[in-house]
């Protein structure tokens, strides 16, 4: 009896190794690259793209574009302080240089993301300069916010990349439908 207790545990731990083994499978399997027809791998490419990086993304440009139609002054003066420090901190905005007032540095590679600690920081303080400042460049004046909603419930999981993704929203920061 004592043995059949322990088959019984070595049984279960099988069973549990082998579920383990085909839920892992499919994972391998994707991870590995595609195959040409000549026989090399190649790497698949996989992109992915994120609501959050949606609404970054066209929350940054609606904010560019909010500048130049109204100024960046005023924008800024609806904005929060907290928000206004996020994004001046991030280098998202920053003074125009040899001028007045200031820009939006549509190039991340310049932001310093580090010196607000992190990501979302930035996020909530875009999500802060869209929502009391208008859109009033297409048709009715919505506020931001609500421009960039619009925009990410319609377009969610609709392209496969973050340069699709980049077209759509010019297009539609530039009161186009978001369909390039």
């Amino acid at each position: 009896m004592a043995s059949d207790g322990l088959r019984g545990r070595d049984g279960a731990r099988g069973v549990v190794r082998s579920v383990c083994v085909l839920l892992a499978l499919p994972l391998l399997v994707s991870c590995g690259g595609e195959t040409s027809g000549d026989g090399d791998t190649e790497p698949a490419e996989r992109t992915v793209v994120t609501l959050t990086w949606m609404e970054r993304e066209v929350s940054v440009e609606t904010l560019n574009r909010m500048f130049a139609e109204t100024g960046s002054e005023e924008v800024l003066g609806n904005t929060d302080e907290r928000s206004q420090d996020v994004l001046l901190e991030s280098k998202v905005v920053r003074p125009v240089e040899n001028g007045e007032g200031h820009e939006v540095v549509l190039d991340k590679d310049q932001w310093d993301i580090d010196a607000i600690g992190r990501l979302n920081r930035l996020d909530a303080a875009l999500g802060g300069a869209m929502w009391p400042n208008e859109v009033t460049w297409c048709g009715d004046p919505v506020d931001g916010e609500t421009f960039v909603n619009a925009y990410t419930e319609e377009f969610e999981d609709v392209f496969d990349t973050h340069e699709e993704y980049e077209g759509s929203i010019a297009d539609y920061v530039d009161c186009g439908d978001g369909r390039p």
